[in-house]
């Protein structure tokens, strides 16, 4: 009986990892942090806070990338799901990605209140802490949305330069909850510390700004994107 209930969760265990698709949406977002470097260049001739040459250009790149890697993601959950015979739901990943995008519409509308936060970092977390409680208590469907979106756009709005590494985290919490993967879980806690410490000390402060030190800001997070999807190649 022991052997029969050993090895009923051995299988448990080796479809739980035969379903794990989270290193394609990692080593995508990954790769586009780094490819995004050369849009970072300066304004001219010297910039300052984080004036790049082509903002549209830049927003455009990473509003193309969230959409085209939310898509590419759903796709490659459903292949792999095709493949072994148990596929993960995507459902409340791109409902996390929408929110990331629909985040600075939202803080369109925060410019015009007539007050300010003390601290929007601060309130944009205690939000998205308190609609994550929601979402675990499974609150009314209208209550745990309205509270990510709000959460989310003030957390952008105080924090833009991060703007689209917010939308990746919040995407990549949704999925490390389906998965129920240690190692994922450990990857995007690991993201997430490091995007508050990209947050914090990046783009570098230098005399004259060049598109490295403005571009800093993508290196830290793209570097445990990568380094979390080549971890995630291996079962687990």
């Amino acid at each position: 009986m022991a052997d029969l209930l050993g090895d009923l969760a051995d299988l448990r265990r080796r479809a739980r990892e035969d379903r794990h698709a989270y290193a394609f949406p990692l080593l995508f977002f990954g790769v586009a942090s780094f490819l995004a470097l050369p849009l970072y260049a300066p304004a001219e001739p010297s910039a300052r806070g984080l004036d790049v040459r082509h903002p549209a250009l830049l927003d455009l790149y990473w509003s193309v990338v969230l959409v085209v890697g939310g898509l590419a993601t759903v796709w490659w959950y459903r292949r792999r799901g095709a493949r072994v015979g148990i596929e993960t739901s995507t459902r409340g990943y791109l409902g996390a990605l929408a929110i990331g995008l629909g985040g600075p519409v939202v803080g369109v509308a925060l410019d015009h209140l007539p007050f300010r936060f003390h601290s929007g970092t601060g309130v944009g977390l205690i939000v998205l802490a308190a609609a994550t409680v929601l979402w675990h208590r499974q609150a009314p469907r209208a209550v745990t949305p309205v509270a990510a979106v709000l959460g989310t756009a003030v957390l952008q709005h105080d924090q833009p330069v991060i703007a689209q590494f917010i939308a990746i985290g919040l995407g990549l919490v949704v999925l490390a909850a389906l998965e129920r993967s240690t190692r994922f879980t450990t990857i995007t806690a690991a993201y997430l510390v490091v995007l508050c410490v990209s947050a914090a000390f990046t783009p570098l402060a230098v005399p004259v700004a060049t598109t490295w030190s403005m571009g800093s800001v993508v290196v830290l997070p793209g570097s445990v994107l990568l380094l979390g999807g080549l971890a995630g190649l291996r079962r687990g």
